[in-house]
C-alpha cells in the first residue's frame, strides 16, 4: 500500500513542481483593482478571484468564481467554476471553460479561439466510479453497461485466471489494508487528473492524461473482475453450491451487482465501498510482494 501511494503521490509533486516551475502563482483568492497590475501566472483552486486591472499572464481558475472586467494577456482557463465575463473584459489569448458555469457578455473582446465543454464535473464520479448510476430505473444504456462488464470480466478470466485467482486470495486476506489503499488511490488519481488537465494546455499533460486514463481504467477491468468472481464464490458457498464453472461466479457476481442499484440507501453505499474495493485490488496487485503463482 505504502509502495503504491507514494508512487501516485511522487508523480503529482512532479506535475506540482512543473507548474511552479512555470511562474505560477497559486492565489485563492485575489481581487485586482483598476490600474492594478499582476505579472505572474495565476492559479485559483475553490476561490473567488474579481478582476477589473491587468494580468499579464495567464489565469487558470478550478471550481471557484471569477468576475471579469478588465484585461488578460495570456490564457484564460476555467474548470468547474463559476464564470462571469463583463463587456469591459479583454482577452488577448484563448479562452476555455470546462465544466461548470459561463455568462459571457458578447461585447466582450476575445482575440484568440473560444472553448466552451458544457458538462458538469461534479458528477465526475460516474467515470471514476462507473457502475454508480444516477437513479434507480433500468435504462437500455445502462442495462448494456451491465453486459459489456460481465463480457470484459469474462475475457480478462479467460486470458489470465491464475492471476485473478492470486488477487482473490490477497483480497479476502487483505480487506482493510485493501480499502484504505483504494481510498488514497482514488484521491490521488483525481489530484493527478486536474493537474494534468491544467498541463494539456502547455502539450507535456495530454500524453500524461491518456496515460493515467488507460491506467485507471486497466485498474478498474481487474479489480472489478476479481471482486465479481469473490462475490460470486462467496454466494454460491453459502447456498452449498460447488464444483461450479469459473464464469458462473463471474455472472453471480454481477447479478448482484445489479441488485444493488435496485436497492435503496444501502445499494449504493455498498457499491461506493465497492468500487472502493476495486481500485484498492488493483494497487496492491499491482505493488505486491512478489509471490510465485500456483
Amino acid at each position: 500500500m505504502k509502495r503504491s501511494f507514494i508512487f501516485l503521490i511522487s508523480i503529482f509533486m512532479i506535475s506540482i513542481s512543473i507548474i511552479y516551475g512555470s511562474d505560477f502563482k497559486v492565489k485563492k483568492d485575489l481581487i485586482l483593482q483598476e490600474n492594478e497590475v499582476f505579472d505572474d501566472n495565476i492559479i485559483s483552486i475553490g476561490g473567488n478571484i474579481d478582476i477589473k486591472g491587468k494580468v499579464n499572464k495567464s489565469i487558470i481558475i478550478i471550481g471557484g468564481k471569477l468576475r471579469l472586467f478588465g484585461h488578460v494577456e495570456e490564457d484564460l482557463i476555467c474548470i468547474s467554476s463559476d464564470v462571469k465575463i463583463y463587456k469591459s473584459a479583454f482577452i488577448k489569448g484563448d479562452l476555455f471553460v470546462i465544466g461548470g458555469k459561463l455568462e459571457k457578455d458578447p461585447e466582450m473582446r476575445l482575440q484568440g479561439e473560444y472553448s466552451y465543454f458544457k458538462f458538469n464535473l461534479k458528477k465526475i464520479e460516474t467515470t471514476l466510479l462507473p457502475i454508480i448510476s444516477d437513479s434507480q430505473s433500468m435504462t437500455f444504456f445502462k442495462a448494456a453497461k451491465i453486459i459489456l462488464w460481465l463480457i470484459l470480466a469474462l475475457i480478462i478470466f479467460a486470458i489470465i485466471p491464475k492471476k485473478i485467482n492470486h488477487a482473490e486470495e490477497i483480497f479476502e486476506k487483505n480487506m482493510l489494508r485493501i480499502g484504505i489503499t483504494g481510498i488514497l488511490s482514488i484521491l490521488a488519481f483525481i489530484l493527478l487528473f486536474l493537474v494534468f488537465i491544467i498541463l494539456s494546455f502547455v502539450i507535456i499533460g495530454i500524453p500524461l492524461l491518456f496515460i493515467l486514463l488507460l491506467f485507471y481504467f486497466a485498474l478498474i477491468m481487474f479489480g472489478r473482475t476479481v471482486l465479481l468472481y469473490f462475490i460470486g464464490i462467496k454466494i454460491l458457498k453459502t447456498v452449498n453450491i460447488n464444483n461450479v464453472t469459473s464464469a458462473l461466479f463471474i455472472f453471480v457476481g454481477i447479478s448482484f451487482y445489479l441488485m444493488l442499484k435496485f436497492l435503496p440507501v444501502f445499494g449504493p453505499i455498498l457499491l461506493i465501498i465497492f468500487n472502493i474495493f476495486e481500485i484498492g485490488i488493483g494497487m496492491s496487485f499491482l505493488f505486491r510482494k512478489k509471490i510465485p503463482l500456483k
